[in-house]
């Protein structure tokens, strides 16, 4: 039986609100040890990867390059919002303000032009190789003959 388009195009956009929502919630857990040390943490980007490389080919059942592709997308996506977060932690932090009070007066733009500003070219590395990593995993392995 042969899926129709509109069946493939539905598991498109379920796969890629999965990895979205996936993404952002790996990013909210990565904030949680970043808060504890007081920095952004880059290295936590491998483990992370791994983990949503793994949830895109499991539990999102998408391998090949489509969940490659998803997996490193959900890995930059959470490392985007993790940066975004701890510059609003510092902003919170620097100007006597709660986190949801500075998150709200920065904006979306201050905040990812914040986040840009405060990484480093390893930093930047280790992100490229939590999403390679992510896409890695994502990719299926030669299937079992039994």
């Amino acid at each position: 039986m042969v899926a129709s388009p509109i069946r493939h195009l539905t598991n498109l956009v379920y796969g890629l609100f999965g990895t979205v929502l996936f993404g952002f919630a790996a990013g909210a857990m990565w904030m949680v040890p970043s808060m504890m040390f007081g920095r952004a943490l880059p290295a936590l980007a491998l483990p992370v990867g791994w983990a949503l490389g793994f949830v895109v080919r499991r539990w999102l059942r998408f391998e090949g390059v489509p969940g490659a592709l998803l997996a490193a997308g959900a890995t930059v996506l959470a490392s985007l919002y993790v940066c975004c977060l701890v510059a609003a932690a510092t902003i919170a932090g620097m100007m006597g303000i709660g986190f949801a009070q500075a998150i709200a007066d920065a904006g979306p733009a201050m905040l990812v032009a914040l986040a840009r500003m405060a990484q480093g070219p390893a930093d930047i590395g280790l992100y490229v190789a939590g999403a390679i990593l992510a896409a890695l995993v994502a990719l299926p392995l030669g299937r079992r003959r039994g």
